[in-house]
């Protein structure tokens, strides 16, 4: 059995985190002595601390650990994978308009209010950077 420190030393996790872990239910020593209140910790939550790592290093939340951790499945990390998916398609998007700003941005400081065609953008894109010219190019200039 090892003491919250060792057992913090081994994981690598601050102390202050484990006991949070404690109280949020998400790991939870194997022994807690009732006269001095220090928690004792076994190979088995080593074990169960890594899981959590790996789990947090995929972005499940604290709350979906809690869910999860002890009926993982295949299931539960196709859902993470599709968010995860979706995730990485609003961040293209994101690039996708912030390029088209710093083009117009150049454009607008060069040439004036320039109208242009960008290849394979798509209507959504189109308006909203002909927006951002309307509402920016009076600043620019």
């Amino acid at each position: 059995m090892y003491k919250i420190g060792e057992f913090s030393k081994i994981v690598d996790i601050p102390v202050r985190t484990l006991r949070f872990y404690d109280e949020y239910g998400v790991l939870q020593p194997s022994e807690i002595d009732d006269f001095t209140g220090y928690r004792y910790y076994t190979d088995e939550n080593i074990v169960e601390c890594e899981l959590i790592k790996l789990l947090k290093s995929v972005d499940f939340t604290l709350e979906e650990i809690v869910l999860y951790k002890n009926n993982l499945n295949n299931e539960i990390l196709d859902k993470k994978q599709q968010e995860i998916l979706e995730q990485i398609e609003l961040l293209k998007k994101k690039f996708k308009r912030l390029t088209i700003m710093k083009e117009e941005f150049q454009n607008a400081k060069i040439k004036g209010k320039v109208y242009k065609r960008v290849e394979n953008e798509s209507e959504e894109e189109r308006v909203l950077r002909r927006k951002y010219e309307r509402r920016n190019i009076k600043k620019i200039a």
